[in-house]
């Protein structure tokens, strides 16, 4: 059965042999042409600009929690990112064999710490000192509170006259302080009790300190200072703890380091691509050889990074970490497409004058590079339009150096592979190109008989092997059990994410984020809900709704339970039994309320309505916190899910439930999905792609089988290698979509414009000519990408690793299964009848009629 669209193929084959025709007489302004044009481009990096804000980058561009973060800014009073706090923590543990922080010793070294802190600690601020207690501190209410309960807790566990105290009751998880309920497990961690729930041992403390912006100075800019203090302080004798330091400026910083550590391997990549590239284009003599060919095709695809890097930063696209592997991707695609663009050349008649030779050349690949620069450009191009900023930025950086090598290739390239076709003709030296060979030089490379050796392996000793009916049965088998493994790795590979994996090996983050996921969300977390539009608090069923928000709120699975909740509401209704009930009266009784010294710290939580009259103010929103426990990202996702669900039955008071890292699981929801998405979009393309330019339907299945089983390969043995659905792990599926897609397309279509009907033949054909290219490019993309497992980040670590995956299962697939199964199942497939040697002009004349 024929597929009438693929007429489109003979169409673009005529067209490239006539521009083959047409690029021989003009090469110099093809080759300067692009040099310009990357020259001018290259300016576009003067308009380069980093991206670091986490919470932009991984949230979907609608998603909630960039709301819900937003609500928690204005909360604050900030207007933009550089009045608004951040904050910075703190972690401490015992040096000594006894980990137990519990004694008086070491809490009285604790309370000193946070003492100094505080009090006395300095910031240097471009030159200039800054105390942080009295000058930066007091400009945010909540900083002059931070680890006000530890302090209180250290205080009273060791005071006899406090513990007797019966209004102090010091129990794990809630610390009873007078009328004040103290949730511990925001500060200490692998807590033990006693059967009276008193706290027998804890092994970790956490500090927080929250962190204003200073006059001129953002709140990032002035953790980067205290951090810096902080550091200078640690190992003394007034913190003689291990410690760990954690804060968005850090992660940030730490972050950025996958790309500070890969920049320096790009040498090295290209070098080694340099190396090979030359050694595998080597042909027996020195005449035909193509070594400076070689080295400029890896040029072209250095050209083709920085054009599409200054064109999308002169755009005003960010640059992020992601993008550093940018190049290596290029690098391999591009090279590969020049080992197509010589292969091509080399698989014409010697004999032949050099510009019916590159005619006959871009006859045969502009075609086959064409197929699958569309398909990549497309691929990536859907991703662009991700919801999540990360993966759409770093799929244009893709797309558009995709479209730059192809451009190139057919252009600048092109122009290159004729002036060496006429320094080839004359009987120039293929290294030293003023120098002539002898005649016998000469005269061997002119021989139409000769053939390659490894055009002569895979022709005449690799494809009957594989034609062989014993062979082909084994080849399925193998085949057989390669996909029962993908899908069982497929069926492991969960949404998860582990926040230690995005930093470098040696980054000091790695301690603090191993306590995060074992300890801190483990043991307790506080959620902040944010009540936007507060109700008339002088009915009482508008008062009794918002208790049952937060009764709502704690019964989830994950709660800490009541005892966990601080609730101004709460406290407020105990505070007001002891007067007339005057519901009337209630916002004055409030502020009375607020003016009692243990319940001033509430003020910070309530924000009033801007009225001129102060009786008539009213509380206009206002927050409250609950903790929870989770386990895993699986867990926070679940949980954050029926938050919302919970404050979507209390519309009337647009109540939202903040948490730091809400952001990460707004985008473990979407993992799934845009993976999903990508794939099947991917196959549509390739499919429509495919129908454009082969005839054969039965070959158009095939090739979108195999695309589908090496995807499906690389995520399953991605998976069993130890991913994780993360950000790392799609943006890693995304592009070998795209890298898996130039093994299985020029395989199937070189088979299809094999112009023999044996199929036994018809594979000899197609593999003689395309078989070694392709290897190259496997062997090639290899070397690209072999030096990044020396990179000492798990996420650069795990981007090599899709890489050699993509590289085995298209190797295994474009040079086993995919003949395999087209000599086994299509064997049918009629003969390529090359009926494209009129010129473009008149075929799109054929076409029209």
């Amino acid at each position: 059965m024929l597929n009438p669209f693929g007429v489109l193929q003979d169409f673009l084959a005529s067209c490239f042999y006539d521009y083959g025709l047409f690029i021989s007489r003009h090469p110099k302004a093809f080759a300067l042409g692009p040099l310009i044009l990357t020259s001018i481009l290259a300016f576009g990096a003067l308009n380069v600009r980093m991206e670091d804000d986490l919470r932009f980058l991984y949230s979907p561009e609608h998603s909630r929690s960039r709301l819900e973060y937003q609500i928690h800014k204005n909360f604050s009073g900030a207007t933009s990112n550089r009045n608004f706090s951040s904050f910075v923590s703190v972690t401490l543990e015992s040096l000594d064999g006894d980990k137990n922080l519990l004694t008086k010793e070491k809490c009285a070294l604790i309370r000193r710490l946070n003492k100094y802190i505080m009090e006395n600690l300095t910031l240097t601020l471009d030159g200039n000192e800054v105390n942080f207690g009295k000058d930066i501190c007091p400009l945010l209410k909540q900083c002059t509170f931070s680890n006000l309960i530890a302090d209180i807790f250290f205080d009273s566990v060791f005071s006899k006259q406090t513990r007797e105290n019966p209004r102090i009751k010091v129990e794990y998880p809630t610390m009873t302080f007078f009328e004040n309920k103290l949730f511990l497990p925001t500060h200490l961690y692998g807590v033990r009790t006693d059967d009276k729930n008193s706290i027998k041992y804890m092994d970790m403390v956490h500090l927080i300190y929250n962190v204003p912006s200073y006059r001129s100075y953002s709140s990032e800019e002035v953790s980067t200072a205290f951090t810096e203090s902080l550091k200078e302080l640690f190992g003394t004798e007034l913190a003689p703890f291990k410690s760990s330091l954690f804060s968005l400026p850090i992660l940030k910083e730490e972050m950025q380091k996958n790309a500070t550590y890969t920049i320096p391997f790009i040498s090295l990549t290209i070098l080694l691509l340099v190396s090979f590239t030359v050694g595998s284009c080597m042909t027996g003599d020195w005449i035909t050889s193509k070594p400076i060919e070689a080295m400029i095709g890896v040029l072209t695809s250095s050209m083709a990074i920085v054009s599409a890097g200054g064109i999308l930063f002169a755009l005003g696209e960010p640059f992020i970490y992601q993008v550093t592997v940018m190049p290596f991707i290029a690098l391999a695609i591009g090279v590969d497409d020049v080992y197509v663009m010589l292969g091509a050349w080399q698989d014409t008649r010697r004999t032949l004058p050099p510009e019916k030779r590159m005619a006959l050349a871009l006859e045969e690949a502009g075609s086959a590079i064409s197929v699958t620069s569309i398909t990549s450009i497309l691929s990536f191009g859907i991703g662009s339009f991700s919801s999540t900023p990360a993966i759409s930025i770093f799929c244009k950086f893709i797309m558009v150096a995709v479209a730059f090598d192809w451009f190139y290739q057919l252009t600048f390239f092109a122009a290159v592979m004729v002036l060496g076709a006429r320094r080839e003709a004359a009987g120039y030296h293929c290294i030293f190109v003023w120098k002539r060979c002898d005649k016998v030089e000469r005269e061997k490379a002119k021989s139409s008989d000769t053939a390659s050796p490894s055009k002569h392996f895979f022709s005449n000793i690799f494809a009957p092997i594989i034609c062989n009916p014993v062979t082909r049965i084994l080849i399925i088998i193998v085949y057989g059990v390669y996909i029962l493994l993908a899908f069982y790795g497929c069926s492991q590979l969960e949404p998860n994410l582990t926040p230690s994996r995005l930093v470098v090996d040696d980054s000091p983050l790695v301690h603090y984020l191993h306590l995060a996921e074992n300890k801190i969300w483990a043991e307790g977390l506080i959620g902040r809900v944010y009540v936007n539009k507060a109700p008339d608090l002088r009915d009482p069923k508008q008062n009794d709704r918002l208790l049952s928000l937060a009764a709502d709120l704690e019964s989830t699975p994950y709660s800490m339970g009541p005892n966990s909740t601080s609730f101004w509401l709460r406290e407020f209704n105990g505070y007001r039994q002891y007067f007339a009930e005057d519901n009337e009266r209630i916002y004055s009784t409030l502020k009375s309320f607020l003016m009692v010294s243990f319940n001033n710290h509430w003020e910070s939580d309530i924000q009033w309505s801007n009225h001129t009259n102060e009786e008539e103010q009213r509380v206009e929103k206002f927050v409250f916190t609950t903790a929870f426990k989770i386990e895993n990202w699986n867990m926070r996702t679940a949980l954050l899910l029926m938050w919302r669900n919970i404050t979507s039955h209390y519309p009337e008071i647009e109540a939202f439930v903040f948490d730091e890292n809400n952001f990460y699981s707004d985008q473990m929801l979407e993992l799934q999905t845009t993976t999903l998405q990508s794939l099947g979009t991917a196959i549509l393309i390739l499919i429509a792609v495919c129908i454009l330019f082969v005839a054969e339907s039965s070959i158009v299945f095939w090739v979108t089988f195999s695309l589908v089983s090496m995807d499906i390969g690389t995520a399953g043995f991605l998976s069993l290698w130890g991913a994780d659905l993360d950000p790392t792990t799609v943006v890693n599926i995304l592009m070998s979509i795209g890298q898996c897609i130039d093994f299985a397309t020029h395989v199937g279509y070189r088979i299809y414009r094999s112009e023999f009907a044996d199929p036994n033949d018809r594979i000899r054909d197609a593999l003689g000519a395309i078989a070694w290219p392709v290897l190259q490019a496997g062997s090639s993309t290899l070397l690209a990408i072999v030096v990044m497992i020396l990179v000492p980040s798990n996420a650069v670590r795990m981007f090599a690793r899709t890489s050699v995956l993509v590289v085995a299962t298209g190797l295994f697939h474009g040079l086993l299964v995919l003949p395999v199964v087209i000599r086994t199942f299509a064997s049918h497939a009629k003969a390529h009848d090359p009926n494209h040697r009129s010129h473009c002009s008149s075929m799109a004349n054929m076409g029209s009629r």
